[in-house]
């Protein structure tokens, strides 16, 4: 015999699971990359970038096609659970992570923009004390009931 739960119960769950993002949530902020065209100048020390993935150097200005550009970095705030201790990490199979790594859980509607960022700044509100920058580690997971409504990343140190 099959058994019926309630959707009510599925509600009152995703309520308690929001309203700890308030309670235990931190604001971070997403660092996204825009392309500026500035002033080309032939005799520039920048590197030429033919490569068709750009998104893989490591120089913030570039040369293309007698075109100069330069990375300029937007953030965007964002509602995150931060986990610091490898103990406190929800359980994703028997996974080895290195140290400096954190772990976040997030509302499934944001991984876009998570998905798209190229680094994560934690604890915006500390930032006065000490910049702490992640790059996303691996993939991300769907969490909770029905695995719709939150995902879980790695995130390893980088600055």
């Amino acid at each position: 015999m099959p058994v019926s739960i309630p959707e009510s119960v599925f509600d009152k769950y995703f309520d308690v699971i929001d309203s700890t993002f308030d309670i235990f949530g931190v604001t971070c902020q997403l660092v996204h990359i825009r392309l500026e065209e500035i002033p080309y100048d032939p005799n520039n020390n920048m590197p030429d970038s033919n490569d068709i993935n750009i998104h893989r150097r490591h120089d913030d200005q570039f040369d293309r096609s007698e075109k100069s550009y330069k990375e300029i970095e937007t953030l965007n705030d964002i509602k995150l659970k931060v986990y610091w201790d490898h103990k406190s990490f929800v359980k994703i199979g028997n996974i080895a992570v290195p140290e400096n790594t954190i772990q976040t859980i997030g509302m499934m509607k944001d991984l876009q923009k998570v998905l798209r960022a190229k680094q994560l700044i934690v604890h915006k509100d500390i930032k006065k004390y000490k910049v702490m920058r992640f790059e996303r580690e691996g993939e991300h997971f769907p969490m909770g009931l029905r695995q719709t409504r939150y995902f879980g990343c790695f995130w390893k140190r980088v600055g």
